[in-house]
């Protein structure tokens, strides 16, 4: 596939278990503040809602020219027509996903180790996941790995790199000339006062730009 011009480097990754219009509103949010790609998260939700969910977000995001990812469910972005998905280490194999897709969506994979950032190109990803960059709020049991993962992601595979793992406002500016395809943000946009100027804050740091 041919890597997507985004409005952005921001990807937005939804928080689970919200309701439907808490959700849309982050997701409109989001989008006003100049996010380049969401990723529809869930994990309790029947796979009817999801589907819903999904394309309630897609009738958004479309006029916008905003991909729609959703984690781990290929099966939900196949019956909703959303441009991808993403893929963690227990979920469906990349290939396998790939032969599912077809050769144009998105899939996006996990890749915690070396050895994964190498073998997710021959097994059909478009982009690889490196993190936690830093202590991340949404999954605390993890541990931060630090910025020095994206470079090393970068020599071992020519796929784009996503960062991933407690970023906001306050930290993005450490990696914001790493040159990575994007910063995927849960929190800092999800849990923000203003989401809107939120994701707009972020847009701005990611491009390395100062005050």
């Amino acid at each position: 596939m041919t890597w997507p011009k985004l409005n952005s480097r921001i990807y937005f990754v939804t928080p689970a278990g919200v309701e439907k219009d808490e959700l849309l509103g982050l997701v409109e949010a989001a989008l006003a503040g100049g996010v380049g790609m969401i990723q529809y998260r869930e994990k309790s939700k029947s796979t009817r809602q999801m589907i819903e969910e999904v394309g309630r977000i897609l009738e958004r995001c479309r006029p916008a020219g905003v991909p729609v990812i959703v984690n781990d469910r290929v099966d939900v972005a196949l019956a909703s027509g959303a441009e991808g998905v993403h893929l963690g280490v227990d979920d469906m194999p990349i290939d396998m996903a790939r032969r599912l897709l077809g050769p144009e969506p998105i899939v996006g994979a996990t890749t915690p180790t070396a050895e994964l950032v190498r073998a997710a190109a021959p097994q059909g990803a478009s982009y690889v996941a490196v993190g936690s960059i830093f202590a991340s709020p949404t999954k605390p049991e993890k541990g931060a790995v630090g910025p020095e993962v994206i470079a090393r992601a970068k020599t071992a595979t020519r796929l784009p790199v996503c960062a991933i793992g407690g970023i906001n406002d306050e930290n993005i500016g450490l990696i914001a000339r790493e040159e990575i395809a994007l910063y995927a943000v849960v929190s800092g946009i999800s849990g923000a006062v203003d989401p809107r100027a939120a994701t707009a804050e972020l847009v701005r740091l990611s491009r390395g730009e100062d005050e």
